[in-house]
């Protein structure tokens, strides 16, 4: 499912980016030339739970994983935790080369709660 929010995000040059938010058990196949390296940055801020949010809850409320082409990147991931609430969190992974099919595959499972991201950002490493 995908939900705007329009509260402030801290550490946001591009407010919008993290104002919009994906959840659930989901997954991003994104097509990409076949021998190419990409560098990935995925963009999160946690807009629901926390003190004076909707959904009231700390640390451990929203637990996840996130596995690139099947292969574990983040394991029992908390933005919360790491940054609290409204405020951006980027994760940028290097190097990662696209399936047989030519396809980058980021799935977000849930542990605790719903798997979130705002943002998935994709740069060929050739273009660098």
């Amino acid at each position: 499912m995908l939900v705007q929010r329009h509260d402030p995000v801290a550490g946001a040059d591009d407010q919008e980016i993290y104002q919009n938010e994906r959840f659930g058990n989901f997954s991003y196949m994104i097509p990409v030339a076949l021998g190419g390296r990409y560098d990935a940055t995925l963009k999160f801020c946690e807009n629901w739970i926390g003190p004076d949010r909707p959904r009231p809850g700390g640390e451990g409320t929203r637990v996840f994983d996130v596995l690139f082409n099947g292969r574990l990147l983040l394991a029992n991931f908390d933005v919360f935790k790491q940054v609290g609430s409204l405020h951006a969190l980027d994760k940028t992974f290097k190097g990662l080369e696209p399936n047989a099919q030519g396809k980058l595959i980021f799935t977000f499972t849930p542990t605790r709660d719903y798997a979130m991201v705002n943002a998935i950002e994709v740069v060929d490493q050739a273009w660098k």
